[in-house]
């Protein structure tokens, strides 16, 4: 009888925590989803500041090469 009282109990504790440990493991997928959108989508971001940057820095490049040539030609005259 007391064997069988063991048995039981683990029967029921074992089924009881099988359903916390499926709820666990898909919170934890749900969350790792959710982690890995935000890094694509900071990735996208960074991209686009990258590609925002370098276009800022080639019409400072162009800016200061007009600048220099303004000048040169001021200096002949």
């Amino acid at each position: 009888m007391n064997t069988r009282w063991s048995i039981v109990v683990l029967s029921i504790v074992l089924a009881t925590t099988t359903g916390c440990s499926h709820r666990h493991a898909q919170e934890i997928d749900a969350r790792l989803e959710s982690a890995e959108d935000n890094a694509a989508t900071a990735r996208l971001r960074a991209d686009e500041a990258i590609l925002k940057a370098e276009q800022a820095q080639r019409a400072a490049d162009e800016a200061n090469e007009r600048a220099r040539r303004m000048a040169e030609k001021a200096t002949h005259k």
